[in-house]
């Protein structure tokens, strides 16, 4: 992530083989779909 971010005009992020969000990687990163997949739903609820 912290290569891939800051050379990304958009980014798709995928759940179990599913598109869950698209947009700008800041967006993408502060998302709380993306937290909830990425880290669990205790990080998500913050």
């Amino acid at each position: 992530m912290e290569v891939v971010m800051p050379i990304s005009q958009r980014v798709i992020v995928l759940d179990g083989g599913q598109k869950i969000v698209e947009g700008k990687p800041q967006d993408v990163a502060n998302d709380k779909r993306v937290i909830k997949a990425y880290l669990g739903e205790k990080y998500a609820k913050g």
